[in-house]
């Protein structure tokens, strides 16, 4: 590691303090999200983590580059990211001010990636494929399938932010298990930026996350700090799995490193599957996703973010592992049926009592003979 401590205690320090100040004015601005049928919070939260994290993170990468001896620079990854941050930065702030129809987002959302791709040039550009250089048009699909794969990340996190401290606690350690991917692979600059973003999200979760003391979020990432990470996350991936020293291609480690991110993303591939299944648009709202599921079967949203975290923890160093060990890339890509495989029958299981619990409604509410 070559950051040093102070850009990372000033992206902590600066995360809290702008957090702390936007909640004071974020009733001015009109970011206060109210408590529904289908989100698990009380009263009227602020919704300013998104930008707090971003500028904390702008300010932290100022320091690191004040600190770097004459000729230095931030290094290649956070260059062109910083940019598209912005852009979904601000296109979550007006989703999560005055809302924005799935469609319009999505297509924002493309369009924001597709400039990272395009200003990234090598870092980003031929990304999760290497493909043989004889092969027509290899570029194109190279840049089609990192494309996807950055857009499906940015929703996967949006989607899985529905309780206090999870959208969160799962990018650390998603970050942590980047980290020290990026050590292994000899890679010093996503190291340096993994922890960086580490130390942002560590600053949010002070306010997010449930504990003693804290028995509800006092502030939201919203939908500009779930995108901002997700595409985050997704582009330190893509990094890693193009320029690691220890692979040729990205595709040999890709399956090992979707270990890091396999919650969000199994939970978004199941809705994505289940709700068309039921006649619903795979972008509706609804109670669905797994830490749903879980509050449904007793546990407390405190309960519930830890189990994923943990979950989480447990299914990275599994990821990490498999880089460590060279784990061929087909045996790590099928190991992930178990997690899949996992949450069906969490999902068939808790179906089946919601129907259940239906039918002893219906038994109970007819009239004696």
């Amino acid at each position: 590691m070559s950051i040093g401590g102070i850009p990372l205690a000033s992206a902590f320090l600066c995360c809290v303090a702008l957090v702390a100040t936007l909640r004071s004015i974020a009733p001015r601005l009109g970011l206060l999200d109210a408590p529904t049928a289908r989100k698990v919070h009380h009263g009227h939260v602020p919704v300013c983590g998104g930008l707090a994290m971003f500028g904390a993170l702008l300010a932290a990468l100022a320091i690191r580059q004040g600190l770097q001896p004459p000729g230095g620079s931030l290094g290649h990854s956070m260059l062109p990211l910083a940019g598209t941050l912005g852009m979904l930065v601000a296109i979550g702030f007006v989703d999560d001010r005055w809302g924005m129809g799935a469609v319009t987002k999505l297509s924002l959302q493309v369009i924001a990636v597709s400039l990272l791709l395009g200003a990234g040039g090598d870092t980003y550009g031929n990304g999760l494929l290497h493909l043989p250089a004889a092969m027509p048009g290899r570029d194109w699909i190279a840049t089609a399938i990192t494309l996807l794969f950055i857009v499906g990340l940015i929703n996967a996190y949006n989607m899985i932010d529905g309780l206090d401290g999870l959208a969160g606690a799962l990018a650390a350690v998603t970050l942590i298990g980047l980290a020290v991917a990026g050590r292994l692979a000899g890679h010093a600059s996503l190291v340096d930026d993994s922890l960086l973003l580490l130390a942002v999200v560590l600053g949010f979760l002070v306010f997010n996350l449930r504990r003693p003391g804290l028995r509800r979020a006092l502030a939201f990432m919203g939908d500009a700090g779930s995108m901002m990470l997700g595409c985050a996350i997704a582009a330190l991936i893509v990094e890693l799995a193009s320029h690691s020293p220890m692979t040729e291609g990205g595709f040999e480690r890709i399956p090992s490193l979707l270990w890091l991110v396999a919650i969000p993303v199994i939970d978004t591939a199941s809705l994505m599957i289940r709700r068309p299944l039921a006649g619903r648009s795979p972008m509706a709202a609804d109670r669905e996703h797994l830490h749903h599921l879980l509050l449904d079967s007793g546990l407390s949203p405190a309960q519930t973010t830890m189990v994923l975290a943990g979950t989480a923890a447990l299914l990275a160093m599994v990821g990490v592992a498999g880089l460590m060990l060279r784990v061929p890339p087909a045996l790590m890509a099928a190991g992930l049926a178990l997690p899949a495989l996992a949450h069906c029958a969490l999902v068939w299981n808790c179906a089946h009592r919601r129907r259940e619990t239906a039918q002893a409604l219906v038994l109970s509410s007819e009239p004696a003979e």
